[in-house]
């Protein structure tokens, strides 16, 4: 096990731009796009040429009581929507306001979880292949390090590290989008402590990921040793080897049996689309899936994959 370190290493070396460019330029990104639109939100509306008055009286008396209308009007006098935004979250309940802003720091993280699954996908199929087509499996396997650890390390980078870098890129979203609404705040009367990260559940948040990041790996091992598995074995086109072999099962088996008792066990645990409702990426959720059959299922044919995948890196040689 003391390879482990320096193999994962290794996989940051070979797949930098994957493991570490592609989260830092999509964080950048959003960044500046969060710091745009915060710039022109507090800008003096005013100046460019907009009148706000009738607007104003219309959205005054149908959104806000008497008690509101003072603090509104003097932020929309100013220009500053971000205020009136925040004004606006101040006179909602505790329990509501926590739910809006929670639900907006999740949002911030859905275009680098998106783009993670995506990477791990075709990290995992194409780790062991393409060492195959490089030749550079020759010089690992003079190396004394198992194919065992080899094809553990790779799983470890994709599934738990790989994450913890996303993981990163998600805490400065959601960091960067609070501080920018306590910027907003600093000329009203709104307490940002109160408002904003008071409301802000940040380190749940983080703790929630984590959780389902290491529920997923579980959940989801029968698909990524999969891809492990014919990452080792395909000598050309992985990605047709990777759906085609599971669409062929659940053909057969629809043909054969007139069921779809493991085409559904397979989609279930490719994405567990029933976990991203709030409802059920809990924690109290997760852990109750944690020591369910189908959990023991997955655990059980993902282990069997991953020494199927260990057995043809064993064989393999280079394409």
């Amino acid at each position: 096990m003391k390879s482990l370190p320096v193999l994962i290493r290794r996989e940051f070396w070979e797949h930098r731009s994957a493991f570490v460019v592609l989260p830092a330029v999509i964080t950048f990104f959003f960044l500046a796009m969060m710091s745009l639109v915060f710039m022109v939100a507090i800008a003096d509306i005013v100046d460019m040429g907009i009148d706000l008055d009738d607007r104003i009286n219309i959205d005054m008396s149908i959104l806000l009581d008497h008690h509101e209308r003072p603090v509104v009007e003097q932020q929309f006098s100013s220009g500053n929507q971000m205020a009136f935004m925040l004004s606006r979250l101040a006179n909602m309940s505790e329990l509501r306001r926590k739910e809006i802003v929670n639900h907006g720091l999740q949002t911030l993280s859905v275009p680098l979880v998106i783009v993670l699954w995506g990477v791990i996908f075709f990290y995992l199929l194409t780790c062991l292949h393409g060492e195959r087509r490089d030749r550079s499996i020759l010089f690992w396997k003079s190396m004394p390090v198992s194919d065992a650890m080899i094809v553990i390390s790779k799983l470890v980078s994709g599934l738990l590290v790989v994450p913890l870098v996303y993981l990163l890129g998600i805490a400065v979203l959601q960091l960067s989008a609070l501080i920018l609404l306590t910027l907003a705040s600093l000329d009203t009367e709104i307490s940002a402590i109160e408002t904003v990260w008071g409301s802000a559940d940040i380190v749940s948040n983080w703790y929630s990921y984590l959780s389902a990041i290491l529920f997923y790996s579980l959940w989801s091992l029968p698909f990524f040793a999969w891809l492990l598995v014919v990452s080792a074995f395909a000598r050309s086109l992985p990605l047709a080897w990777a759906l085609g072999v599971p669409f062929a099962l659940a053909v057969c088996e629809r043909i054969f049996t007139d069921q779809t008792v493991v085409a559904d066990w397979m989609r279930s645990h490719v994405i567990p689309l029933g976990f991203l409702t709030s409802d059920h990426s809990s924690f109290s959720s997760l852990v109750s899936r944690l020591f369910s059959l189908q959990m023991l299922s997955a655990v059980i044919v993902g282990a069997g994959l991953v020494l199927v995948g260990i057995w043809f890196r064993g064989k393999a040689e280079e394409i």
